[in-house]
């Protein structure tokens, strides 16, 4: 009976490339949260100049 799973080669190579997947995946979700947050300061950061500007 063959073996199954990651004991074989194929096995092997799967879980490497499934690791690697997960690895880009979670390093764009990080940059993305980066992103969105520094977007959202800059926009809170204009409102806030807009406000100023606008009494006095």
């Amino acid at each position: 009976m063959p073996r199954r799973g990651r004991s074989t080669t194929v096995g092997k190579i799967a879980k490497l490339v499934q690791n690697r997947r997960a690895s880009e995946i979670r390093v764009l979700g990080e940059e993305l949260r980066r992103e969105q947050l520094t977007t959202s300061r800059e926009n809170s950061t204009m409102h806030d100049l807009r406000e100023l500007s606008g009494t006095r």
